[in-house]
Formats: structure tokens, C-alpha cells, sequence
């Protein structure tokens, strides 16, 4: 659970206690400042009647800290709020004035009106004093940056842009992105502290996002449109963050690199065989889905993977019938099942369901089984959506050529939009905290014959204790709704 400092607020000091002070300037001091010397003001959530929120589930921000005169270098954290984060025990000396923090074997000593604090051994000199305000003592937010970085006590990190101080969550932090651009190459460079488990979770240019286990707590450049750069935003993610990145249509190729404590990507005009290229993409505009296909895999004699308890085809239909009450209600679109009970359906039989239909998308919904003991996550499959393997597919040799296709190859012709479709959902499973997720480039089996966009779909890997641990009635509901913020965000063309 991510706990927040709760707000802080500082007076100045509005006149001396020895100065002659008129009856005027009496009424409007007091106009201006609390009766009490001890009254402490306190930022609320928004709303009218809203109190200071204590809890908050995790990811969630909360409150803001107060600030001393001086601007960012003034920021300042509440002993009390600074010992619930480090779940430490307080212990105060009210005749030195002095504040011990303990967390197992580490201490921390706040002396009032005193920039000296101790950790640990050693002494640690803040940019400005500890002071008292309403009963309290107010240290410096740089005294974070200052405490023990083992595992036995919280990590804290200060947030500029929600103005928060908050608890590093396992996967570490991330900070601010800088752009520089160099030899016609545009490059952002991201510190985050486990590059490993940086991903690129959608490649195409409007929208390519960028996952990081980290939680981002950097400030985006005042200016993005440099290089090739077009736009920049973070995303919300149950787990982690994530970055959105709009690119110029002049970008042809794009590298990540890992470095120590860093990851760097790299985008040319440029194409390259040694990078990486981008999805090809619809021309922009919102598509048509009036009627979804939901092809729940196996059935009948046919059982898919079975492990631990699990089988594939019973939970394949009962996520189609799940995920068939989220598209009704969310999207309003016709829902066709290839089959809506326990049998089995052939391969040309789901295709002829779906072409009969009019299609405008085909989910076929499987649950993967892996050999491997640490394999997990979602992968989908798609016919191959690069441009020039495309038109190798259909056979066209130029402009205007007439291409017949081979029945079982038709979904070939939807290569694009299936890509596309299979990044949305794959990349709202990763912001829902559903990965890894993989994307394959080869026209799976269940799409043979499909004239329509679609891919096949392995929600989840049965071998996985973690995995199988989230496919209860609760996880399901939530893997049909990460499908259907796929299917609005492929609809709106996002």
C-alpha cells in the first residue's frame, strides 16, 4: 500500500513581538491568521466537504506537502506523516526539544530549530532548519535523499508533479525523460532503477508505450515536440507505469537500450535492419465495431490444457460469456459466440459463423499451457502485419494488381488492423498489471477462412501458480473488462 504525506502548511511571521502595532493593522492580522498560535492548516481533497483522506489503495496519490518561503527548495514533510511512511516509532525529548525516529536497528534525530539531523552514525546538514509548527516538528523534504537505502526500512522518493512524498514500491522509481536530438536520431533517456524490466508494449507511432515496473515520479519536459518526437504522456497502470510516446510519420525505426540505471530509445528517420521498425498502422479515424465474434476455443471431447484443476475450454466459455455482457454494455455491439456451451465446433464451421456474421472483429479466446516453469502472461496471434511480407501474402505485384487469395489465407488481408487490434488489448493487459504479454506474427489456426480483423487470444498461462491464482469469477470479470479497454481503445484508434 502506497501511503502519501498529508499537507503542511507554513505562516510567516507578521510583525515582532515588540513592535508598536496600530489598532488597524490588529484587525487586519487577524483577519488574515488563526486566533490559535497552535492552528494547523490542513490541504483537503477536492471537494467542498471532503475530510484529509489517511488511506489509499495502491497507486493512488494523496494530499500534498506543505511549503516554507523559498519556493521547491522549501518543501517540507510532518514528522508524524514522515514516521507513518517509514513505520517508524517516535520517541521525543520535550525538554531538548529533540525527535528520535526508529526503524529496527536505524534511528533518525530531529532536533528543532536545528539543520543537523542524525542517521544512524552519521550527521547529515539539511538546506534549511527542522522547525516546530502546531505542536510539530517540519523537516526538510532533502532529508529523504538522506536516509538508509537498505531493506529493512521504506525507500522514499518525492513526487514534483502530484507535490507528494511517496513509498517506493518494489519495482523502484522512474524519472524524468530528456530528449535530445543528434545526427538526425531523437533520444529519450529514462533513469529507472531496474531497466530489465523495461518493455515496449505497443510499436505503433501515435500511441507507442513504453512499461516500466517503476513507479514515475519525474517531471515530462516543458517542450515535446523536438526531433521526432511529438507528443508525450504518462498512462495509469495497476502496476508500475507507463509512458505514451507520439511520433512524426518521418519515424522508420527506433532501438531501446539498457544501460546501468538507464534505458535510452533511440528513433531515426532512418530505416535500419539492425533496429527495430514500427506496427503499420490504419489511416487514422475511429472503426466501425458493430458486431464482435467471441470464439471461446476447444469444447466437446476437446479440452484444451488441463493443469492443477484448470481446463482451458471451460474457462474460455466462461470468459466469453463475461466478456460478452462487458461488450453489451460498454460498447453496444452485436455479439456473436461460436459456441455458447460444452461441444465442439470445427475450424471451417467457427470461420463460416464468423463470415456469416459480417465480422467486424474475431476473438478467438484460448488459455496457454507452457513446459517452461517460469513462463506466465498473455500472448496473441496475428497474421503477419509487416508491409512487405504482407503483400508477399496476397500476391500483388504492383498498383492496381487483382489478387486472389487461397480461402484458408483470407484474414491476411486484415493484417494491419489485427496488429493493431492485438497491440490495444495486449497493451491494456500490461497497464492492468496482466503480463508479460508477447505478440506472434503468424496466422493461427482458428482464423483460417476469417474475413475480418481478429487474433488469437491465450489470456493467461494455466501452468503458472500466479496465473491460475487470478482466473477465479473476481479475475475473469477483470480480464474481460482489460479485453474490452482494448477493444475501445482499437475502436477510438488509440
Amino acid at each position: 500500500m502506497t501511503f502519501l504525506a498529508s499537507p503542511a502548511r507554513w505562516l510567516a511571521r507578521l510583525a515582532s513581538p515588540v513592535a508598536a502595532v496600530s489598532g488597524l493593522a490588529l484587525a487586519l492580522l487577524a483577519a488574515v491568521v488563526p486566533a490559535s498560535p497552535t492552528a494547523h492548516v490542513t490541504e483537503r481533497a477536492p471537494g467542498p466537504d471532503s475530510a484529509p483522506v489517511r488511506r489509499v489503495e495502491p497507486g493512488q496519490l494523496l494530499g500534498s506537502l506543505g511549503a516554507a518561503p523559498g519556493g521547491e527548495s522549501g518543501r517540507v514533510i510532518g514528522a508524524n506523516d514522515l514516521a507513518r511512511l517509514l513505520d517508524a516509532t517516535k520517541f521525543w525529548r520535550a525538554d531538548t526539544r529533540k525527535l528520535e525516529l526508529r526503524v529496527h536497528a536505524h534511528r533518525v534525530v530531529l532536533n528543532a530549530d536545528n539543520p543537523y539531523v542524525v542517521i544512524d552514525e552519521s550527521t547529515v546538514k539539511l538546506p534549511s532548519p527542522v522547525l516546530s509548527f502546531g505542536g510539530e516538528l517540519q523537516a526538510p523534504v532533502a532529508l529523504i535523499d538522506s536516509l538508509p537505502s537498505d531493506s529493512t526500512i521504506n525507500r522514499l522518493a518525492w513526487d514534483p508533479r502530484a507535490g507528494v512524498v511517496v513509498v517506493v514500491p518494489p519495482g523502484g522509481v522512474v524519472g524524468a525523460p530528456r530528449v535530445t536530438v543528434q545526427d538526425g536520431v531523437t533520444r529519450l533517456t529514462i533513469p529507472t532503477d531496474h531497466v530489465e524490466d523495461v518493455a515496449v508494449v505497443a510499436r505503433a507511432r501515435a500511441h507507442f508505450r513504453l512499461r516500466f515496473a517503476g513507479y514515475f515520479a519525474g517531471e515530462l519536459p516543458d517542450s515535446i515536440r523536438v526531433g521526432l518526437l511529438r507528443g508525450l504522456r504518462t498512462l495509469p497502470a495497476v502496476t508500475g507505469s507507463a509512458l505514451e510516446l507520439e511520433l512524426s510519420s518521418d519515424a522508420q525505426s527506433y532501438r531501446l537500450l539498457r544501460e546501468p540505471k538507464r534505458v535510452v530509445l533511440e528513433i531515426s528517420r532512418v530505416a535500419s535492419n539492425s533496429w527495430d521498425s514500427f506496427a503499420p498502422e490504419l489511416p487514422p479515424g475511429p472503426r466501425a465495431l458493430r458486431v464482435i465474434v467471441l470464439d471461446p476455443g476447444h469444447g466437446g471431447s476437446d479440452p484444451g490444457v488441463v493443469f492443477a484443476g484448470a481446463v482451458e475450454k471451460t474457462l474460455a466459455l466462461d470468459l466469453a460469456r463475461r466478456l460478452r455482457a462487458e461488450i453489451e454494455h460498454r460498447l453496444h455491439a452485436r455479439v456473436v459466440m461460436t459456441r455458447d456451451d460444452d461441444r465442439a465446433v470445427p475450424g471451417q464451421a467457427r470461420a463460416e459463423i464468423a463470415n456469416r456474421a459480417h465480422a467486424d472483429v474475431v476473438l478467438s479466446l484460448h488459455f496457454d499451457g507452457l513446459i517452461q516453469s517460469r513462463a506466465a502472461g498473455a500472448s496473441a496471434y496475428v497474421p503477419t502485419a509487416d508491409v512487405g511480407s504482407a503483400a508477399g501474402q496476397l500476391g500483388g505485384v504492383g498498383p492496381g494488381a487483382i489478387t486472389l487469395l487461397p480461402w484458408r489465407d483470407v484474414a491476411a488481408r486484415h493484417a494491419v488492423a489485427s496488429r493493431a487490434l492485438a497491440e490495444a488489448v495486449l497493451s491494456s493487459f500490461e497497464l492492468r498489471g496482466m503480463g508479460p504479454t508477447r505478440l506472434r506474427e503468424r496466422l493461427p489456426y482458428p482464423l483460417l477462412g476469417v474475413n475480418a480483423p481478429g487474433m488469437l487470444l491465450e489470456c493467461a498461462t494455466l501452468t503458472s501458480p500466479a496465473d491460475r491464482a487470478r482466473l477465479g469469477p473476481a479475475g475473469l470479470d477483470a480480464l474481460a473488462r482489460a479485453i474490452v479497454d482494448g477493444l475501445e481503445a482499437y475502436q477510438r484508434n488509440l
